[in-house]
């Protein structure tokens, strides 16, 4: 502190003057070098993480060869998840972010040392890997409001665009090296070896937050103003409701995201069995390779052009391109066709999430956003849930017999979108990526939402 002004107080009146390398004594540099810590820590988080989600899947199905079983882990985490949400965001509000985040991570080093000892001297059994999905599960849960709103406590907020399209990098770098390293830790050393370099990992990652934290201003840490510990008293989420019961537009986001990202659930949930109906497993990885470089790109396009204004109508172009992959994607069975698309589903995606998440921690009053992030993880959850639900019963009972020899719509749409396998699944794509395509126009053509940037006042810390 200098002056009784916060270091986000300090950073957002430099990004004001770009021409002064300092301001209050905290220089450019050190903010940078600040984030640079929590980047690499969360990068760390997700790598560890995928590490051991792969890991614990291959030892499952090795060990059972179940598919019901290797899906239990995923229901626990997903469990587990969604019980402890409404407390993530209480947290991340009304305590210091720094201890909430500190005490996550040493309870996940705690969590993974137990679990590497028991794999490396005890019986091993598939049920206590469930335990342990769901006790890791339950704690990054907790920790990811803390982190996400002590980043945008301090950083100015015409780099939060930058800010969440970096983090996507590191996410699609992530998804691109983990498996390939947890295979390769699997096959040599086994399951210990995976979760005993998630726990150096971790390790490393609490000296980074800390030492990040340490740097902060109280901005980053939180937990100290009355109107955060006030506001959730009532409700673990009272704070995010009553915010968006005074800001209506940003009420329409929500509504707006749930629906498109129920639509491309819906569809990116389907799009293993669509390629693997007609194609090989070589033919799914290469596609999904493209996709995944195509979310890298998407994020560096972020990186490099530091969008400062029209958030909202980057978010809803993104989403229109989108939904016209998601829709070309099932009309065709060609991998020159899916590679494009998978390309520029992704790419989009992740521009689109990048520049809401942006949005949020512009908009939202930073003593709230911890309980509205859980509040958006909460509704994220549920609409994954419902929809791989509706989904697999859609594609499976209802659209693939319809489409197959002597179905009710071989005569009418199998005339010219095609029958056989993989079509009912391709028409599925098809449909939602045409909803999708008009929920977002008539986005785009509402005036108020398109102008959301302008007509949502930016949150104030003072």
């Amino acid at each position: 502190m200098h002056g009784g002004r916060t270091l986000e107080t300090r950073l957002s009146s430099r990004s004001e003057a770009p021409g002064s390398s300092t301001e209050g004594g905290v220089s450019a540099g050190a903010t940078r070098l600040t984030f640079a810590m929590l980047w690499l820590s969360e990068t760390a988080v997700d790598f560890g993480t995928s590490l051991v989600n792969f890991a614990i899947g291959v030892w499952i199905f090795a060990q059972t060869g179940s598919a019901r079983d290797f899906s239990l882990s995923i229901i626990a985490a997903t469990g587990s998840s969604m019980l402890v949400t409404p407390f993530a965001g209480a947290f991340a509000d009304r305590h210091d972010r720094r201890r909430v985040v500190l005490l996550c991570d040493l309870a996940a080093i705690a969590a993974g040392m137990t679990a590497a000892i028991w794999f490396t001297v005890g019986r091993p059994a598939a049920a206590a890997l469930y335990v342990y999905a769901a006790i890791a599960a339950a704690i990054a849960t907790l920790r990811r409001p803390a982190m996400r709103v002590a980043i945008s406590g301090f950083v100015s907020r015409d780099r939060l665009a930058q800010v969440s399209g970096l983090l996507g990098m590191s996410k699609g770098a992530v998804l691109i090296g983990a498996p390939s390293a947890s295979g390769f830790l699997m096959a040599y050393l086994g399951l210990p070896a995976v979760l005993t370099v998630q726990v150096c990992l971790l390790s490393a990652c609490a000296v980074l937050v800390f030492a990040a934290f340490t740097r902060a201003g109280q901005a980053a840490r939180g937990g100290s103003t009355a109107t955060a510990q006030g506001a959730i008293r009532g409700s673990r989420f009272a704070g995010a409701l009553g915010y968006l019961r005074e800001a209506p537009l940003m009420r329409r986001l929500v509504l707006y995201g749930a629906l498109v990202q129920c639509l491309m659930v819906l569809a990116t949930a389907m799009f293993t069995p669509l390629v693997l109906s007609t194609h090989s497993p070589e033919v799914l990885g290469l596609v999904m390779s493209v996709g995944i470089v195509g979310a890298m790109a998407g994020s560096l396009l972020l990186v490099a052009t530091r969008v400062r204004k029209h958030l909202m109508m980057w978010v809803l172009i993104a989403d229109v391109v989108q939904c016209a992959a998601v829709a070309a994607a099932g009309w065709s069975t060609s991998i020159v066709l899916w590679c494009p698309a998978a390309f520029a589903c992704l790419f989009c995606g992740n521009v689109s999430v990048a520049c809401s998440h942006a949005l949020w921690m512009r908009k939202a009053p930073l003593a709230h956003q911890g309980s509205i992030f859980a509040l958006l993880g909460a509704l994220n959850m549920l609409v994954m849930a419902v929809v791989l639900f509706v989904g697999g019963y859609l594609a499976d009972d209802v659209l693939e017999p319809a489409l197959r020899d002597g179905g009710v719509l071989v005569s009418s749409v199998g005339a010219w979108f095609g029958t056989g396998k993989g079509r009912g699944i391709g028409l599925l794509f098809a449909v939602t990526g045409a909803i999708g395509l008009v929920v977002t126009l008539a986005a785009l053509a509402n005036g108020r939402l398109r102008r959301l940037d302008e007509l949502v006042p930016e949150r104030a810390d003072a």
